[in-house]
C-alpha cells in the first residue's frame, strides 16, 4: 500500500453510533447476572472463558467492525456462492447484526445466531433468532445436529477456539452436503512494508503479548495462512482464501484503503482497553495501572499516521462435498 502524505484533509475519524444491541433482552437472568472487572462488563454464561467485555462500549465497536468489514467486501455479506439457503448458523454472533442483514438478505432462510452473551436486540426478522450457547460444547448433543445448516458463518473468534481442528469436523458434520463455511479471522501483530514502525514499539509489543496471552490459554491466534489447510484437512473443497491488509489508520493513498484504514483506528481504539485489561491482568498477572499506562502508548501510536501500519486479516471458504466420500 502507498502511503497519502497530504495531511490537510478532512479527518475521516469520530462521530456516535448508536448500538444496534442496545435494547434489553428478556432471556432468563442466569445468563444475564453479568460479572465486572476494572470498570468493565463480562458475560455470565460459562464466565471467564471469553476475556473481552460485551458491555455497551464494547457492542458499539462490533458495529463499528461490522461496517468495516462490509467495506472490505464491497459491501457484501459474504463471499460463499450461496444459492437459496434455507438454514444459517453464525457462531460467536456478537450483536447479532450480520444474522440480521442475512435475515434480511434471505428472506426463505432461517437464520440462528449464538453467542455466550444475550446481548442480541429483541427487534429482529421473524426468520431469525438468538440462542445462549457455547461452540466448544459438543454439538450433536446440542440444537445443530448433522448436515442441518446450509450456511455455517463466523469472523474474528480469535481467543476462542481450543481445538481449531476439532472445530472445523463438527462444522463440517453441522453442513447439508454442498453446504458453505465462511470465516474472517486476524492476528493481533502489526506490519509495515517500510521502516516506519519500530520493532520495539508498543504497537509491537502488544500484539506479541496478545498472541502470547492466549498461547497460555490454550486458546492461540492462528497465523491466518493456517485456516485454508484447517478447511481442507477437515474435509471440504473448493476452499479459497484471501488476505487483507487492515490499516493502521487513515495513511494509505488508496481512497478504499484510506476509509478502511478509518475504520480500523476506530474499531482498534474503540477495543483496545478491554482487549488489553483482562487478558494482561488474568494471564500475565499485570497491575491495572501497568496495563492503563501500557494502553495509553500503544493508542498514541495508533493514531500515528507516519506509522504506515497494517495488520493480517483473511477470508476464507469452502464446501462440504455433494456426496460424501466412502
Amino acid at each position: 500500500m502507498e502511503a497519502d502524505d497530504e495531511w490537510d484533509h478532512d479527518s475521516t475519524f469520530g462521530g456516535s453510533r448508536a448500538s444496534l444491541a442496545s435494547s434489553s433482552t428478556s432471556l432468563q437472568t442466569a445468563v444475564t447476572r453479568y460479572e465486572f472487572e476494572h470498570g468493565r462488563r463480562y458475560h455470565a454464561y460459562q464466565a471467564g472463558k471469553y476475556h473481552f467485555p460485551n458491555d455497551e462500549q464494547e457492542l458499539n465497536r462490533m458495529d463499528i467492525e461490522h461496517w468495516n468489514q462490509r467495506l472490505q467486501m464491497n459491501g457484501a455479506l459474504h463471499l460463499a456462492p450461496l444459492d437459496d439457503p434455507e438454514e444459517i448458523l453464525d457462531l460467536g454472533t456478537g450483536t447479532g447484526i450480520w444474522c440480521i442483514n442475512m435475515a434480511d438478505s434471505y428472506p426463505r432462510a432461517q437464520v440462528l445466531g449464538i453467542d455466550l452473551s444475550p446481548i442480541q436486540p429483541d427487534w429482529v426478522p421473524p426468520n431469525c433468532r438468538f440462542e445462549v450457547d457455547d461452540f466448544e460444547l459438543e454439538w450433536q448433543r446440542r440444537t445443530y445436529g448433522d448436515e442441518r445448516f446450509d450456511f455455517i458463518h463466523h469472523r474474528h473468534l480469535i481467543g476462542s477456539i481450543s481445538d481449531h481442528s476439532q472445530f472445523y469436523k463438527r462444522a463440517y458434520s453441522a453442513l447439508k452436503p454442498g453446504g458453505w463455511i465462511e470465516l474472517i479471522e486476524q492476528e493481533a501483530l502489526t506490519f509495515a512494508d517500510d521502516d516506519s514502525l519500530p520493532a520495539d514499539s508498543a504497537l509491537v509489543q502488544w500484539g506479541k503479548l496478545v498472541h502470547e496471552v492466549f498461547e497460555r490459554t490454550g486458546r492461540p491466534f492462528l497465523p491466518v495462512e493456517k485456516y485454508k489447510d484447517l478447511l481442507e484437512d477437515a474435509g471440504f473443497e473448493n476452499v479459497t482464501w484471501k488476505l487483507v491488509k487492515r490499516p493502521s489508520t487513515d495513511w494509505p493513498k488508496n481512497k478504499k484503503m484510506k476509509e478502511i484504514g478509518a475504520w480500523c483506528c476506530m474499531n482498534f481504539l474503540e477495543g483496545l482497553e478491554g482487549w488489553t485489561m483482562a487478558p494482561f491482568t488474568r494471564v500475565l498477572g499485570w497491575k491495572p495501572e501497568e496495563v492503563t499506562i501500557f494502553v495509553a502508548k500503544v493508542r498514541a501510536e495508533a493514531v500515528n499516521r507516519k506509522i504506515h501500519g497494517w495488520m493480517k486479516s483473511c477470508v476464507c471458504y469452502g464446501q462440504r462435498p455433494q456426496v460424501s466420500a466412502s
